[in-house]
């Protein structure tokens, strides 16, 4: 049982996931309109959703679908023009793929936009995945630019 129960685990080490530790980026042109669901109290207001759902490309010109829903959890402390977000996506890898990668987390929005600020830089949780990249975990770090394009490199684990 002891040799069996060492062969399962070298075998499992040789086996590991083609993702790992691995850096993945994405980027894609300037974010078109969101779809945007005043829930709550009317105007912007804690609740209020932003939706979208857009194409991109990996540096190896693989095309890349998004989809995100950012949720308002927060209005602007006193001083500042900026609210609390909880951005949840998912990143899909090829058309009709089930590569996907899954993030989430909270970021601070200017109230009168959708997006993070220009020049801003965003990290996030990798939650999971499916396909290629199921049981991925890292993170996301998310830059807007000057010319409006943006930029998210993953640092898969």
């Amino acid at each position: 049982m002891k040799k069996l129960s060492l062969l399962i685990l070298a075998f499992s080490a040789c086996i590991s996931s083609a993702w790992a530790d691995t850096t993945v980026t994405v980027t894609h042109a300037e974010v078109p309109a969101a779809t945007y669901i005043d829930l709550g109290q009317a105007s912007d207001s804690v609740g209020d959703q932003r939706i979208w759902r857009f194409g991109g490309k990996t540096q190896d010109d693989q095309d890349v679908m998004m989809d995100w829903v950012m949720i308002t959890t927060g209005q602007p402390e006193e001083g500042t023009l900026l609210e609390s977000r909880l951005t949840s996506g998912t990143f899909v890898f090829g058309a009709e793929s089930s590569d996907r990668i899954l993030i989430q987390g909270v970021g601070m929005y200017p109230s009168k936009g959708s997006t993070v600020k220009v020049a801003d830089t965003l990290e996030r949780a990798v939650i999971g995945g499916t396909g290629k990249y199921a049981g991925a975990t890292g993170t996301v770090m998310t830059t807007h630019f000057p010319d409006g394009t943006w930029e998210h490199v993953f640092s898969l684990k």
